[in-house]
């Protein structure tokens, strides 16, 4: 029987990691990163400064899966864990996988262009007793995966979960990022007056969360905290006020059992785009950290997408032994509207603890505290109870989905002209919930306390497909960026946010039907108190063929637990 962290104190400890990024292998990239060297550089395929790396594809396995295969054996070999143990389960962050394939397949999608398949392929390599878990969360899928692997192990279904984060290089990624006009014309400036986009980069890291010390890399490190939350408010563009990030921010601290005071600096993700680095230094300012040094590290490796959360938390451990930060490479001068605490030079701190963050499309935000420190966060009080109090199945048709759909939203009585805009899978969603809704609604609960799970097993590849199509047609105006948004799962769930004003988390998993991972996940939330309503379920659609199963979750308990992070912004 799984136990819950409010009964339980249990302590998450670091152990061995490992990475690969466009500098070399872990110590590669640390020395070239004290030395102030950068990787990124202009190539001739993309057409844009990018931070490639040079690992060739294993006899069988793609350069995806090659990655991360090298790194999984790395952690294992260092640690002297198998997954091939019940008590192992590996969580796997990916934005897109082996998208590449649909450029060499013209008529179908190859069954390896599947997130889960090739995750599965991995985990069969090593012979993993668990199936394993995938994370597809835009940008912040990394820092998501630590959450999702926490979250596991103070369940009690594992002790020890090994967290691995991968993206690679192709035109499908350029060219979606260039057609949002967001790539610098030279190695991006994270936080610089200057800055004008961000720079691509390929990466793969690997860590080992468990929960006996024995595992343990010394000096300890705790992953002691972790939040998810959404902006609900734009699916490509950053929160203007920063609330979204600030109320990751918030409740991470608040689950390790720390305040802005103890926090001894932060690495934000500070992509160099112009409206990203300004709302993480308002989220920054307003959670109380605006004196506490601060870096990014994409000037040296480029944005690493699903890769991006565990490669950068592997740099702040080794941040926190050190005793120093990095500098934010190609900084000259920051015109952040907050005077944050950011340098080009490293920078000394006086606590040994860490807030990483991250941000992406969708909406969506997260946060973790890596601390060298044992808190006592064991909490007092009953935990809630999840209940079902509503139940809705997108039904099936002969129709033409287009027609189908349209019928369907016609019959909501909305004039939401944003809706024929969205991809099929966000339409069917949106319906779908709009019908959930009319059963049982939340609208008394607060946004923050309001969360969406959702899963499936083709991720986004219906617009993957529809992109690699406009992609081959070589138009001189290239691809679009109203399509490319939708090659993300999450973004269906951040529509849904946008929709109805849900600021909690918004993970999106991708599974088999049967693995009712993401479920279970939904139920904790409910269960730790970090969430007063859940929408969860199943959330597939591809070239026509829809299943759309949703259900609302309500706790049936409340509790001596203090409620969560609340806030007004103008």
């Amino acid at each position: 029987m799984e136990e819950t962290m409010a009964n339980k104190k249990i302590n998450i400890y670091v152990g061995a990691t490992a990475m690969r990024t466009c500098l070399g292998d872990k110590n590669e990239t640390l020395v070239a990163m004290r030395s102030n060297v950068s990787g990124l550089k202009y190539n001739d395929t993309f057409k844009m400064y990018v931070g490639s790396s040079s690992i060739k594809s294993m006899k069988g396995f793609t350069r995806f899966e090659s990655m991360v295969i090298e790194q999984i054996s790395n952690v294992l070999l260092q640690s002297g864990l198998h997954l091939s143990n019940e008590d192992c389960q590996l969580v796997i962050s990916t934005t897109k996988g082996n998208v590449e394939l649909l450029a060499d397949n013209s008529n179908d999608i190859p069954e390896q262009a599947f997130l889960y398949t090739s995750a599965q392929t991995i985990a069969d390599y090593f012979n993993s007793y668990n199936q394993p878990i995938v994370i597809s969360n835009a940008c912040i899928s990394g820092v998501s995966a630590f959450v999702i692997a926490r979250d596991r192990l103070l369940s009690g279904a594992c002790k020890h979960a090994i967290v691995v984060g991968c993206d690679v290089l192709s035109e499908f990624i350029t060219s979606g990022f260039a057609s949002f006009k967001s790539v610098s014309s030279n190695p991006c400036k994270p936080y610089d007056a200057e800055r004008d986009g961000l720079t691509l980069g390929e990466a793969c890291g690997a860590v080992v969360l468990s929960v006996e010390p024995t595992q343990a890399e010394k000096p300890y490190i705790y992953l002691s905290g972790g939040a998810i939350s959404n902006d609900a408010n734009h699916i490509s563009g950053p929160s203007r006020t920063g609330d979204g990030l600030y109320y990751a921010m918030m409740n991470a601290l608040a689950e390790a059992g720390v305040t802005s005071e103890d926090v001894g600096f932060v690495n934000a993700h500070g992509t160099a785009t112009r409206y990203n680095d300004e709302m993480e230094s308002k989220a920054i300012a307003w959670a109380g950290l605006a004196l506490k040094p601060l870096n990014g590290i994409k000037g040296y490796i480029g944005h690493t997408l699903g890769a991006s959360g565990v490669v950068e938390a592997i740099v702040c451990m080794e941040e926190l032994r050190l005793g120093f930060l990095l500098g934010t490479k190609n900084l000259i001068a920051s015109d952040a509207s907050w005077n944050l605490k950011v340098s080009p030079e490293c920078q000394r701190f006086t606590q040994q603890c860490c807030l990483k963050t991250a941000s992406g499309f969708g909406g969506c935000n997260a946060a973790i505290v890596l601390d060298m420190k044992m808190r006592d966060t064991f909490r007092e009080g009953q935990v809630s109870v999840p209940q079902v109090v509503a139940h809705y199945q997108l039904p099936a048709s002969d129709r033409p989905f287009a027609e189908y759909i349209r019928t369907l939203f016609k019959s909501l009585g909305e004039d939401n002209m944003k809706f024929y805009k969205m991809s099929d899978m966000s339409k069917a969603l949106y319906v779908a919930v709009e019908k959930l809704l009319a059963i049982e609604g939340f609208e008394e609960v607060e946004p923050t306390r309001r969360a969406i799970i959702l899963a499936n097993r083709s991720a986004s590849l219906d617009s993957d497909w529809s992109h690699q199509q406009i992609l081959n047609k070589r138009l001189p105006e290239g691809t679009s960026p109203a399509v490319f948004v939708y090659t993300l799962p999450n973004v269906s769930a951040g529509e849904i946010c946008i929709r109805h004003k849900m600021q909690g988390d918004n993970t999106f998993f991708i599974e088999n039907q049967d693995s009712g991972i993401a479920e279970r996940y939904a139920r904790s939330l409910i269960v730790n108190n970090h969430a007063d309503v859940v929408i969860c379920g199943w959330c597939e659609y591809l070239k026509g063929h829809w299943n759309v199963n949703v259900k609302l979750l309500k706790k049936i308990y409340n509790g001596t637990i203090d409620s969560g992070i609340k806030r007004t912004f103008d």
